[in-house]
């Protein structure tokens, strides 16, 4: 399944997300999805630092690593739900945070890879 598309309105200067011929990048439909500043605080600052520490919390305490996740889930869906008044994308697309994250990590990797390779 490929993602919709932007195009760049000339008169309003909004994105189109569903006309133009070329992908929207994951960063550009990101901005699309969160302009809402609270909606962006939901995700960066509370819902996110709250997955992160989840994924950390399962080797520890499991269930509360499960409760933490969903928590932070219901944090950013709320913002999308209540402020931005759209559906989540993960919603429409699920794969969407496997892409997201195996893109992160492998810029970790590269990241740390160039720190000790020598040059």
């Amino acid at each position: 399944m490929s993602e919709p598309a932007a195009v760049l309105s000339a008169t309003s200067g909004s994105v189109d997300v569903e006309s133009s011929p070329r992908p929207v990048g994951l960063v550009a439909r990101y901005r699309q999805d969160h302009r809402h500043p609270v909606n962006h605080l939901l995700h960066v600052g509370v819902g996110w630092p709250m997955a992160a520490l989840a994924v950390l919390l399962v080797p520890f305490r499991p269930f509360w690593s499960l409760a933490l996740f969903l928590s932070a889930y219901a944090f950013m869906f709320f913002g999308h739900f209540v402020f931005e008044r759209n559906i989540p994308t993960v919603l429409k697309h699920p794969s969407t945070p496997f892409v997201v994250a195996a893109a992160v990590i492998g810029r970790l990797w590269d990241g740390l890879f160039r720190l000790v390779r020598p040059r």
